[in-house]
């Protein structure tokens, strides 16, 4: 079954809280703590989720380019269960960001934000241990689309995850074809999130 995560792109934790809670009233179970987040409210954004939400799975998007085993640690040591290191970054941080995902029982998601001539970059991730691949299009760039690539990916054996402009027009084919999606601006900037939240999962297969 498909993991849905609210992706929580805000600058105030008050903020990202208030938008969490009536998504997990809809029946949200994942949540990513967004890049944006993090930089403005620090690893006080994953703990105040951790400690609101004690149940649910937290990804914490870190994008790490460096110092792994040392953000990882941040990441896993304030409650979150996954984060992320970009796969254009050096062999060596992620394989450093897996040794301290196998201390805690934490999982490392790539991000292929910005990776060009995607399979064979991806191909020699795996080979470090990372759980999680998620292909991503970023804000800037626009929606996701690249269902070829989607397609290509899923022989690679791990969970595989799509990020980018996803909405409840969008989230039906993706979650037929993904192990993971990632969903953000279609709740959070809805004048309804818990509305627009249940809308999402229904189109996902996740609520009647």
């Amino acid at each position: 079954m498909v993991e849905v995560f609210l992706s929580l792109d805000l600058v105030s934790l008050e903020e990202a809280l208030r938008i969490a809670g009536q998504a997990v009233e809809a029946g949200f179970r994942e949540i990513e703590i967004g890049t944006p987040l993090i930089k403005s409210e620090g690893m006080r954004s994953v703990r105040g989720m951790r400690e609101r939400f004690p149940d649910l799975k937290l990804f914490a998007d870190t994008k790490t380019m460096d110092t792994g085993y040392l953000e990882a640690d941040l990441a896993f040591s304030s409650g979150a269960d996954i984060m992320s290191v970009m796969a254009v970054s050096p062999n060596e941080t992620i394989k450093e960001a897996v040794r301290r995902a196998e201390e805690s029982g934490g999982e490392v998601l790539v991000d292929t934000l910005g990776l060009e001539n995607a399979i064979p970059r991806l191909r020699e991730v795996i080979e470090f241990g990372v759980h999680r691949i998620c292909l991503h299009k970023g804000v800037d760039e626009g929606v996701f689309s690249d269902y070829d690539l989607l397609d290509s990916v899923r022989e690679l054996g791990v969970r595989i995850g799509v990020a980018g402009g996803i909405n409840e027009g969008t989230i039906g084919e993706v979650a037929r074809k993904a192990d993971f999606v990632m969903v953000g601006r279609a709740i959070t900037k809805s004048d309804d999130p818990k509305e627009a939240a249940a809308k999402i999962l229904r189109e996902a297969g996740l609520l009647p």
